[in-house]
């Protein structure tokens, strides 16, 4: 609830122009206090505090600032916003925190659990939960690490420990950037857009990112991390931790469970369906995510779940997502029936046969799915998995089956789900084209024959028909011809219906062996499915 300022003035000292920038995008966050803390290089300190917003004190604290700061000295500056939970703002309340005998000086935006804040014996001496962090801090012997395991909260903070002569910034999910501008200092602050404005007063440049030759930069931090300073040779380090969560079911301190679960996102295609195999052959305990949300195609891929679940003696979940879809009225070939399927053409690698925000939404239910699993029956770990990422994808329109998709569901995973530091990607398929997965599939024994690779298949005396019209078809039908694996499963044809007559134009592929090792797997993972050859 505040915006927080630090600057390093290790080499120069700013003017008021630059102060009353860092100052002014710091005000934004909070207009109900002021707080300005100076330490000098021995450790001598300075705080003042001021009651109301900064417009109203900004002559005053400016020249406060102008007077004090010298080459050396750390500045550390709040602006307070009062939370709904306080009637007021006082003087007390007002950061920076700082601890004499312990050298230790406190700028925090975010607020601590009361009921850790209690669990720890401690003289606080102020009604501020940040003081909380000072005494984690020196209850974990000055680990950091281990003082942010304990504490659960928000957090994005500065703390200057004079002891040790670091500095640290450290952010959970909350705001925090840093800036370094060679002649000048070091800048921490809530807004990174900020720093830049300071940047450009000082160098004329509005460049974000790190110069290659480090005279200047300017970027926010990175989440769950913690940035420490070393004031004598400027050395920084970074470390993440492993944030606490408390829940009426679960803390994330308590010791985890020995179990693993796999849950793999599957429509009922060959890629899916063979991530599914794979993980299952490999000792992965198995259940499958399928979504029915309105598509065309939905009951052949239901009867191609119930299949491959029997087939391989694992579970399946079924999510019903049409009342979502059904809103959305959604434009896609795939759901609307005056639309007809095609392949594109000339656009089959495209994104014609795109639904909105499909696989960013099967993605978070199936999160939410680990995270309900590890929450009841306390996991080590969740594996997720799809067929949706795998390198004959990377030659299509589709973003959401990337290389970038697959590394944005880790943001999401780390900032919307508390568990998860838990929770993990397991893309089996990325490096393997579809044409080495069938070949795979092949020599493994996988069940093609109960697949369904098609957006406008047809349920024929109680087999799904696909058609050789679509683009998922086609690129499926080219992969196991190349592969020169004889394709069982049934089609639409003119001549009625039946099996598909390969072309068999089998290409040179690596050794079943190497297609297992390149898995994105483990390694007992992997020795498992070797044995199976």
């Amino acid at each position: 609830m505040c915006g927080i300022v630090c600057y390093w003035a290790k080499e120069a000292v700013l003017t008021k122009r630059e102060y009353n920038v860092l100052f002014e995008g710091a005000a934004l966050r909070g207009r109900d206090g002021v707080g300005i803390g100076i330490i000098d290089p021995d450790g001598l300190s300075s705080i003042t505090k001021f009651i109301g917003p900064y417009d109203k004190h900004s002559e005053e604290i400016l020249q406060i600032v102008s007077e004090r700061m010298r080459v050396g000295c750390i500045l550390l500056a709040s602006f307070r916003a009062t939370p709904e939970t306080e009637p007021t703002t006082k003087h007390d309340m007002i950061q920076p925190l700082d601890l004499p005998p312990e050298d230790l000086f406190l700028v925090h935006n975010g607020g601590v659990t009361d009921s850790v804040k209690n669990d720890l014996d401690f003289n606080y001496t102020t009604p501020v939960d940040s003081e909380a962090i000072l005494a984690y801090y020196i209850a974990n012997g000055r680990n950091m690490v281990s003082c942010m395991e304990d504490l659960s909260g928000s957090f994005a903070f500065v703390m200057l420990d004079k002891k040790k002569d670091k500095l640290f910034a450290v952010t959970s999910f909350l705001p925090l950037a840093h800036s370094y501008v060679r002649g000048y200092g070091y800048f921490l602050h809530s807004d990174n857009e900020t720093l830049g404005k300071v940047l450009y007063y000082l160098v004329q440049s509005t460049r974000d990112g790190i110069n290659v030759w480090e005279s200047w930069y300017h970027h926010d931090l990175e989440g769950y991390t913690i940035y420490e300073t070393d004031l004598q040779s400027g050395f920084q380090t970074s470390q993440k931790f492993k944030p606490r969560f408390l829940h009426p079911h679960w803390d994330s301190l308590a010791q985890p469970g020995f179990h693993r679960k796999t849950f793999v996102v599957a429509s009922g295609g060959v890629d899916s369906g063979l991530t599914a195999f794979l993980l299952h052959r490999a000792g992965h305990d198995v259940s499958m995510l399928h979504f029915d949300y309105g598509q065309k195609s939905e009951a052949c891929e239901a009867w191609a779940i119930r299949m491959l679940s029997r087939e391989f003696g694992i579970g399946y979940h079924t999510i019903d997502l049409k009342p979502i879809y059904n809103n959305l009225a959604d434009p896609s070939m795939l759901l609307e029936h005056n639309i007809p399927i095609t392949s594109g053409g000339d656009d089959i690698k495209s994104t014609i046969a795109w639904v909105a925000g499909r696989n960013a939404i099967f993605a978070s239910i199936a999160m939410a799915y680990a995270e309900s699993a590890i929450l009841n029956y306390n996991y080590r770990i969740v594996y997720l998995s799809a067929g949706w990422y795998q390198l004959s994808e990377e030659t299509g329109g589709y973003p959401d089956n990337s290389y970038k998709f697959d590394k944005a569901l880790g943001m999401l995973r780390q900032y919307g789900y508390i568990t998860g530091h838990r929770i993990a990607f397991l893309p089996v398929l990325r490096n393997l084209t579809k044409t080495e997965t069938w070949r795979l599939g092949d020599v493994l024994n996988f069940p093609f024959e109960f697949t369904v690779s098609c957006d406008a298949p047809e349920m024929y005396e109680g087999r799904p028909h696909l058609c050789t019209e679509c683009g998922s078809t086609k690129l499926s039908m080219i992969a196991a011809d190349r592969a020169g694996v004889i394709d069982n499963r049934r089609f639409k044809g003119s001549a009625g219906y039946g099996k598909r007559k390969p072309e068999q134009m089998p290409m040179d592929l690596a050794n079943p062996r190497d297609l297992i090792n390149r898995l994105y797997i483990d390694h007992d993972s992997r020795r498992k499915l070797q044995e199976m050859i």
